[in-house]
């Protein structure tokens, strides 16, 4: 399963972050984790079942306190936030805990272009022409939403994205176009301003212009999404190289060949159509996103997938990613109605008993209000008698008409027998218990000090000191003791050597640790395999360890990772960085 993000996916730590709380949101797993940050899955509920999915992207523990990054985060969110389009993926929310800034956007279940790419490339097939086509004129779509951009008081604010690649547009299973990622999308009024000659971007997928760090604007996204179309029709990278700094080269002197597809023709009114998307002058490039979305449609036509198709494509692919998703989402649902079936029963009170209605009280008949103080009788089981203090007795018809004073007074003998029946039963209760529980504590037994005459006394201060066992025996012992005396010292051997020797039902203190190694490398600890590169959350003893790494070069290396109890280090190297072993 994918969602927006970058990095490698991550499935051994699902049971990790399970359940943890990101801001308002449970986290359900993590998706993937990349350079700068981390993805998880989650979700918000609310009252009647309601359940909202989003994916979640914090910075991770050892780029927090970088400046740049963090205003480029914040960037992402302030441009994103306002965007309301298709064919972009949405973020609604930016908070910040204790673990640092994170945001809260679409959850996108489905799969990003090079992925797409590959499944094809595993069938030995070639991406049908017509699928690409339609691809990338969404994406032309979302460009140009993003390049006459106007807030809400109606000013315009163009956004130039400058990351358009593969693996920055998704699919979803339902045939949805999807662009991601405006991480370094630069707005007219933008937070982060690039320093003079720095260059941000995917290499082999950048514009001419923005090799040369000059200015920007929507035409740079243009060539971007130019060479993605280029290389879905041909199947081929169009400005590769062995390093980056060999792409960039490429993209400013390499010859652009017309595209061909594999097994369909491309026709001379398309071919034409990709190439100007490419022209390294911007003046002879289309001027807009929207104007090589139309020129896609016109030269197209019906041969574009619609998004039924698309949908059909994806299923055909993914069939078991997509049950994988689904089943996920599943548990989580699961998982939520238990919990919240588990509260309500908490916070469920008791059946309140329906109070019977009051008989009317009969006609003229005055009330008799007696007032009796509340008794209190302890019995030594913290149970509490109490009386209210003050009580109205309807008359009944029992009682004697209304003028009479017999009924008063029958009324307060039978109150006032009832009082000192309670008096009288909790002090014969008291009584009762107190004599109960005097015959049954039955006083300790005196133990007697236990003195062993092999020890060496220590008499308190001001106390005489008594005599050694040699002493009180005039330096013989009997044969017994001697014994004794020998097992004692063997007893004290035995207990010194436990002393020097750890106990191996002793529990070494554990920590975790979180690597990340540029390309993947297999990772020792002794001669015990802790698995190939990213590990999570794996587990080693508190202290610092020495791991061995070897990586596709088959180099021996030797990492020193610091390990605190109870915490989780975190490490991203790039291989060439760690030292070899000599």
């Amino acid at each position: 399963m994918v969602a927006p993000g970058k990095g490698a996916p991550v499935g051994s730590s699902d049971d990790f972050y399970r359940g943890e709380q990101i801001g308002k949101y449970q986290v359900i797993t993590q998706l993937s984790v990349g350079g700068m940050a981390e993805l998880f899955l989650g979700f918000t509920a609310g009252p009647g079942g309601f359940r909202k999915y989003v994916a979640l992207k914090r910075i991770l523990p050892d780029v927090r306190s970088n400046e740049t990054f963090k205003r480029m985060f914040l960037d992402e969110a302030r441009i994103t936030a306002a965007f309301n389009h298709p064919n972009i993926a949405q973020v609604y929310e930016l908070g910040q805990e204790e673990d640092g800034l994170y945001l809260a956007m679409e959850f996108i279940a489905g799969q990003n272009l090079d992925q797409l790419t590959a499944a094809y490339r595993r069938r030995q097939e070639p991406i049908p022409l017509g699928l690409s086509l339609a691809m990338v004129r969404d994406v032309c779509l979302a460009l140009h939403y993003a390049h006459t951009f106007t807030d809400p008081s109606g000013r315009p604010s163009p956004i130039v994205h400058r990351d358009v690649a593969q693996k920055n547009i998704m699919v979803t299973y339902d045939g949805v176009v999807k662009l991601l990622d405006f991480g370094i999308a630069k707005a007219r009024n933008s937070l982060e301003r690039t320093r003079a000659g720095t260059v941000k971007g995917t290499a082999g997928y950048m514009s001419p212009e923005q090799v040369r760090g000059e200015p920007l604007d929507g035409r740079s996204d243009v060539f971007s999404v130019g060479v993605v179309l280029w290389e879905l029709v041909t199947g081929e990278r169009l400005f590769a190289g062995k390093t980056e700094r060999d792409e960039m080269v490429s993209i400013l002197r390499s010859p652009i060949s017309s595209p061909s597809h594999p097994l369909e023709p491309v026709s001379d009114s398309l071919a034409a159509v990709i190439l100007q998307s490419l022209e390294r002058d911007v003046k002879k490039r289309f001027q807009s996103a929207k104007e090589l979305a139309r020129a896609l449609e016109q030269v197209a036509g019906t041969e574009m997938f619609d998004t039924d198709r698309r949908a059909a494509v994806m299923r055909e692919l993914f069939e078991k990613k997509m049950m994988a998703t689904r089943s996920l989402l599943e548990s989580a649902d699961a998982a939520a109605s238990t919990q919240l079936e588990e509260e309500a029963v908490e916070v469920k009170e008791p059946p309140r008993k329906k109070a019977p209605a009051p008989a009317p009280p009969p006609p003229a008949q005055p009330e008799v209000e007696e007032k009796v103080s509340n008794v209190q009788v302890d019995t030594g089981l913290s149970e509490e008698v109490r009386i209210p203090s003050t009580r109205v007795l309807p008359k009944t018809s029992q009682d004697e008409e209304p003028g009479s004073s017999g009924g008063k007074t029958l009324n307060t003998v039978l109150w006032v027998a009832v009082l000192v029946s309670v008096v009288l039963g909790g002090g014969y209760l008291v009584l009762t218990l107190t004599h109960k529980l005097n015959e049954d504590v039955q006083p300790l037994p005196t133990v007697p000090a236990y003195s062993d005459p092999r020890l060496k006394a220590f008499p308190e201060p001001d106390q005489p000191t008594p005599p050694t066992a040699a002493a009180s025996d005039a330096g013989t012992a009997p044969s017994s003791s001697a014994v004794a005396d020998a097992k004692g010292t063997q007893d004290a051997k035995d207990a010194k050597d436990g002393e020097d020797k750890p106990s191996k039902s002793k529990r070494v203190a554990q920590g975790k640790m979180t690597l990340i190694i540029n390309p993947e490398a297999q990772v020792f600890l002794g001669k015990k395999s802790l698995g190939k590169t990213p590990l999570f959350n794996t587990p080693l003893p508190v202290g610092t360890n020495l791991l061995r790494i070897v990586g596709p070069d088959k180099k021996p290396r030797v990492l020193s990772v610091p390990i605190e109890a109870g915490k989780t280090t975190m490490h991203r190297f790039s291989l060439t960085d760690i030292p070899e072993a000599h």
